[in-house]
């Protein structure tokens, strides 16, 4: 996809997003991990500005890439031109900067870095106090999908209406999301993302299958 292209669809994308905010879904929380809001705030706190050497959720590579049958397995750390930064980052938390998602509203975003051969697999956890995480996921979902505004309204949709630990994935599959329970306040989800749209290795099935083992895990 060309940078122009890119730009604009992230552009469109934004524009959307301003018609879903406040959407949420509405599964029962019969599975999945439980991971409340105050939780990922203080995490995403913890990791800081410079980032960290470990994700700070529990995700269990190991036994996730076995549920998924992944021969290679995974590894801490992306992969590519992402080598060698931290694998984990944070942002949000408390925070009054007008540019930020959490801006009035606490939460917070803690990206983790892992690499599958050379794909790189990254799991974003977000959790807000008000309205949706999935809203706050979906540029990045978006960008690692390429998907057009269309595939972005079939995404919402399918992630909005899932269960608390249901996979909902994009029309490529290298994109999963899962809503977490968040114990009744606000909201948390995670956004799973696997190289690229048609290209990765992996079966849209195992990406499922990570997503809904890494969920699993969280706490």
């Amino acid at each position: 996809m060309s940078q122009s292209k890119h730009r604009a669809l992230g552009l469109t994308c934004a524009v959307l997003l301003a018609t879903l905010v406040g959407c949420g879904g509405g599964g029962g929380a019969d599975a999945g991990g439980s991971l409340g809001v105050d939780r990922v705030v203080e995490l995403a706190e913890g990791v800081g500005k410079d980032g960290a050497d470990a994700c700070p959720i529990p995700y269990d590579a190991g036994k996730a890439a076995e549920a998924a049958k992944v021969g290679e397995g995974i590894e801490a750390g992306a992969a590519g031109a992402e080598a060698g930064k931290p694998m984990a980052t944070g942002e949000g938390g408390k925070t009054s900067d007008p540019q930020s998602a959490f801006a009035g509203k606490p939460g917070g975003l803690i990206s983790c870095s892992y690499h599958v051969g050379g794909e790189d697999l990254t799991i974003h956890t977000v959790g807000t106090e008000a309205g949706s995480a999935i809203n706050i996921l979906l540029p990045t979902a978006q960008n690692a999908g390429s998907m057009s505004v269309e595939d972005v309204k079939a995404f919402h949709a399918k992630a909005a209406d899932a269960k608390f630990g249901e996979p909902a994935a994009s029309r490529g599959g290298n994109v999963v999301t899962v809503r977490l329970d968040s114990g009744g306040k606000g909201d948390v989800a995670l956004l799973l993302t696997v190289g690229e749209e048609d290209k990765s290795a992996l079966k849209p099935e195992q990406v499922q299958e990570l997503a809904r083992t890494f969920a699993a895990q969280a706490k």
